[in-house]
């Protein structure tokens, strides 16, 4: 079997071959299956990205936010780029967390646990398998993990050389933030966590390890979450995270029913752990409203959950141009009525979780900002906030809870 190079952990076979069998949405469909296999190999043989004391220590700051003595900012990019993993690249982004925790600390009044959607958010859900250029049919892009943007079929086509391309590039992402300060042994008030989406099970498969402790955990980031479409509670990317250590989050929105969201809570939180799920509500302002009797039923259900707001993929539409957007007055709008919503059901909202990036970048809408065709418009797939547009989503999130308590 093999083993990773470090000493408290090896590669846990039995956790993924059982998860390999189950249904498994949103998978490419991998042209050459011998490479594919030698990836998986490489990459079970790897010393893991992060370590099992980490993710325990993110799990209990999330249990000290289940109490309510700390709140979480989680933001970054839609769709990684691999290439931006020196202390360059990652220096903005590690202040854009710090700025907009900020904001969130002096409305909370309670310190902010940073959270990037760095160092591994390098794949992506998508609506439909295919999509038309210029009367082409082609393959969608489904991130950088597993094809190229560019629209066309080479570009397109799935490729396992790129597992093992950001595979590397995450691990450089790490090493840059232990450079700057922000990483492994750094103060909890600097620290910044990883996450991503475990959406790609060829690449999370094969980073399972199993501690010396006997505990197993996903060692490709410390927090990893499963997407709104990939969340069916007898399908491989929930029962993958039901089985590991991490924290681990899960997204809903308006299709989620209470018998759905209740068996989430079952499988992913059965001993009801505080800092063990967190759910991320991404629901659009105008069906915000329905997010109610999910946050009833799970607390009366008795999960500890932390309820982070996603005002972002519920409120995507299109520019006069063709171009994907976000309106900001729609993310503000959501992000105001989740807390209400939360607090009046006896939730524990927890704070925001946001697609941002500290770049001088167009692509939603206000805050004197209209996205247009041109450089400042380079998401890699959805529109991301700029900082200006963050800081007034974040800042918003904060005054509900200060006139409700002024009220």
């Amino acid at each position: 079997m093999p083993t990773s190079s470090c000493p408290d952990t090896e590669y846990d076979s039995l956790i993924p071959s059982v998860v390999a069998a189950l249904p498994a949405a949103q998978q490419p469909q991998w042209p050459d299956p011998g490479r594919l296999a030698r990836v998986h190999a490489e990459l079970a043989r790897a010393e893991p990205l992060v370590t099992y004391d980490s993710v325990l220590a993110l799990r209990r700051l999330l249990s000290r936010a289940a109490d309510g003595e700390l709140c979480v900012l989680q933001a970054g990019d839609c769709a990684e780029d691999p290439a931006e993993c020196d202390p360059a690249a990652l220096a903005p982004k590690a202040e854009m967390l710090d700025v907009l925790s900020d904001i969130v600390r002096t409305g909370a009044g309670r310190p902010v646990v940073r959270v990037g959607r760095i160092a591994g958010q390098y794949a992506k859900p998508r609506s439909q398998p295919e999509e038309e250029h210029d009367g082409v049919r082609l393959p969608v892009f489904r991130g950088p993990l597993v094809n190229a943007p560019d629209p066309d079929p080479a570009a397109r086509r799935p490729d396992p050389a790129r597992i093992l391309r950001c595979h590397r590039a995450a691990r450089r992402a790490l090493a840059s933030l232990d450079r700057l300060g922000r990483g492994e042994g750094s103060p909890a008030e600097a620290r910044v966590w990883t996450s991503h989406e475990a959406l790609l099970l060829d690449y999370e498969l094969p980073q399972v390890r199993r501690h010396r402790s006997g505990r197993s955990y996903l060692a490709s980031t410390h927090w990893p979450w499963v997407g709104e479409r990939t969340r069916q509670p007898d399908g491989a990317h929930v029962r993958l995270l039901a089985h590991m250590d991490n924290p681990v989050a899960c997204k809903i929105g308006p299709t989620t029913t209470v018998e759905q969201v209740l068996a989430l809570c079952a499988e992913l939180d059965p001993e009801r752990s505080p800092g063990r799920l967190s759910l991320v509500a991404r629901f659009g302002a105008s069906r915000i409203h329905g997010l109610a009797p999910l946050v009833r039923a799970v607390r009366r259900a008795g999960h500890p959950v932390l309820w982070l707001c996603d005002p972002m993929h519920g409120n995507g539409e299109r520019t006069v141009h063709g171009l994907k957007t976000r309106r900001l007055t729609a993310v503000m709008t959501e992000i105001s009525r989740f807390v209400d919503i939360v607090s009046a059901e006896g939730g524990r909202s927890a704070g925001l979780h946001l697609e941002a990036s500290p770049d001088d970048i167009v692509e939603c809408s206000g805050a004197g900002f209209t996205p247009a065709p041109g450089p400042a418009y380079r998401t890699l797939c959805d529109p991301r906030l700029n900082l200006v547009q963050a800081v007034a989503a974040t800042a918003y999130w904060r005054l509900p809870a200060v006139l409700g308590a002024a009220a």
